[in-house]
């Protein structure tokens, strides 16, 4: 019950905190004219592209008005306080499930695999969010730290959040999929909590706990639909996550002369699902009761 009532104040206090006032910024359109299709600027991605002289990243970075760059600051700002509440919430769900959320040799295949799947929810859900805070975090200083372009230049945007998608599309993605996607991934686990039966629990419990995981994936695909009701750049969550796919290969995977930090991150990602693999095969025998 605890969990359930710490899903409703996550839910209550992102609409309260956000309000989607970002999304109602940009519902209104300037332009017919599509200001971000890719051939439109080399540099749709501030990330993608090498500006300036001595090979400076967003070094000859300059927007069409920097107020209009201070209010995509504020809204980066906002977005930061819902996602460090969801974080805070997953690390107490965590560290109130951590002993009972262990597989058992006499556990049942699906509660076995409930319990794994649980764990790799919650760790993921505060990653995502912390993920999401830090980009937030880093973008707002570069939002803040560039001039205005001269009129003969100007791309056209007007609002804060059509800025952000034109000089800073993967960052912008970033913050979105890791906010909303680790909010997934901990009502996910919350639900999958609720499933995994405890020892001598009644029958009426049991149909209580279901019925409160059904209610939470409910919601879960509100949300989703709500999300993609109101989306502007992108058709819908899935087409996000394919941008995105795209966007992060291109600026941290597929490219020359190779960042040196991907001769780290590469192999810890490579490493990382190797673990994930071994620990979701790992057999009931090797664990004790």
């Amino acid at each position: 019950m605890r969990h359930i009532l710490c899903c409703v104040v996550v839910f209550l206090h992102v609409c309260a905190s956000i309000g989607f006032a970002p999304i109602r910024s940009h519902v209104t359109a300037v332009s017919t004219k599509p200001l971000f299709s890719p051939s439109n600027s080399p540099h749709s991605t501030a990330l993608g592209a090498i500006m300036g002289a001595n090979g400076i990243e967003l070094a000859g970075l300059l927007y069409d008005s920097t107020s209009t760059a201070f209010d995509a600051w504020e809204w980066t700002a906002v977005l930061g306080a819902p996602a460090a509440l969801v974080a805070g919430a997953v690390l107490v769900t965590l560290s109130e499930t951590r002993d009972r959320m262990q597989p058992r040799k006499s556990d049942k295949n699906w509660i076995r695999c409930a319990k794994q799947w649980f764990r790799f929810l919650t760790m993921t859900s505060f990653a995502l969010e912390v993920l999401s805070i830090f980009v937030s975090t880093v973008t707002g200083t570069v939002l803040l730290s560039h001039g205005g372009q001269i009129a003969k230049n100007m791309v056209g945007y007007a609002a804060p959040l059509e800025l952000l998608h034109h000089h800073h599309e993967l960052e912008y993605l970033t913050m979105q999929i890791g906010f909303l996607q680790g909010l997934f991934n901990w009502l996910g686990a919350v639900a999958l909590d609720q499933l995994i039966p405890e020892p001598n629990e009644t029958k009426s419990a049991q149909r209580m706990n279901r019925c409160m995981s059904a209610s939470i994936v409910t919601l879960m695909f509100w949300i989703q639909a709500f999300y993609n009701n109101h989306l502007t750049f992108y058709s819908d969550y899935f087409g996000v996550l394919r941008r995105y796919v795209f966007l992060f290969a291109k600026a941290y995977v597929w490219r020359w002369p190779i960042r040196p930090m991907a001769l780290l991150y590469i192999p810890a990602t490579i490493g990382s699902m190797i673990l994930a693999w071994q620990a979701f095969i790992s057999p009931p025998d090797e664990d004790d009761d």
